[in-house]
């Protein structure tokens, strides 16, 4: 036996390290099934149909393939593009099986075994050119006292030519553009935009909206009562005055933030007579206000000015 063992003892070990090479060589190139979802793509030849609907976009591949590839494989790119032919010319339903030699795959040592769904069904339509509004996309709110202006917002262009479906298209009334974040915003500003489209239409003129976004205090009124009446005179003047009714009761507009800052007792009303002669007159109180607050419908007073005894 020792003898038989050592005999041509080189030859044994070649021949023992080949089929152990053999064996790790037949068990990378195990075949294994192995499941793929891929997106599917698909084109019409004919330049004035288009897709409406798809039952799917994508399609699930069974695919063979040796053990040594699977790690490799499945970080590779994989697509199915099937070609509707031009011949198609009318609108419709359509149906197709997608084919093995359709999908690019990653080495040629992988077998498809199933694709799935065996029928793919698809909804042609006639290609259009439609015009249609642009109509800017907000989200979220400006900061507390401010509001947008809508209709003080600018657009450029305030419309746009658009190419899709016949049956997408007539459903549209106006193209959306990104989102603009209002959230927090107390000044006006102004962004240049893509316009948002659903899948399958496309723009056939600018697809980049120039907006300026009107951010402005927001208005209000405010009513105040028994707001004492002044008059300005000098101590000196010969004439008494007498006022009616001696408070007002009057409503303010203007911005809503200093609207909530005023009160009844830090408003000044007050009349200047200066240059009345003497008798009855009507005069509208004056107010000192801050900027952008003003008087609704101001009310008016009469001041009887009267000539002092003593001045006689």
């Amino acid at each position: 036996m020792m003898r038989w063992l050592t005999r041509h003892w080189g030859l044994k070990i070649v021949s023992l390290i080949l089929a152990v090479g053999l064996w790790f060589y037949a068990v990378g190139e195990e075949g294994v099934e192995v499941e793929r979802v891929i997106p599917l793509q698909v084109k019409v030849a004919n330049k004035q149909m288009s897709i409406l609907k798809a039952s799917t976009r994508t399609v699930r591949v069974t695919l063979l393939a040796p053990r040594s590839l699977i790690s490799e494989m499945m970080g590779k790119e994989m697509t199915a593009v099937h070609v509707i032919g031009a011949e198609i010319k009318t609108a419709g339903e359509y149906s197709f099986r997608v084919e093995p030699r359709e999908i690019k795959l990653p080495s040629p040592q992988v077998r498809i075994v199933k694709i799935e769904p065996e029928a793919v069904s698809v909804t042609l339509d006639e290609l259009i050119v439609q015009k249609l509004p642009v109509k800017p996309a907000f989200v979220g709110e400006p900061a507390v006292g401010y509001k947008l202006k809508e209709d003080e917002i600018q657009l450029d262009p305030n419309a746009v030519l658009v190419v899709g479906p016949k049956g997408k298209l007539e459903k549209l009334n106006e193209v959306p553009t990104e989102r603009i974040d209002l959230v927090g915003r107390i000044r006006s500003f102004r962004r240049t935009l893509q316009l948002d489209l659903p899948p399958g239409i496309e723009p056939q003129s600018e697809s980049l909206i120039d907006v300026v976004v009107p951010i402005k205090e927001e208005s209000g009124e405010k009513a105040l009562e028994h707001v004492p009446v002044r008059i300005l005179t000098t101590a000196a003047a010969p004439v008494d005055f007498e006022i009616s009714p001696k408070e007002l009761s009057f409503v303010l507009s203007g911005s809503h933030l200093q609207l909530e800052k005023i009160t009844a007792g830090n408003v000044m009303a007050y009349l200047d007579p200066a240059g009345l002669e003497p008798g009855a007159h009507l005069l509208s109180a004056k107010l000192i206000l801050p900027e952008d607050v003003s008087v609704k419908d101001p009310e008016t007073l009469k001041i009887t000015v009267k000539i002092k005894p003593h001045s006689r």
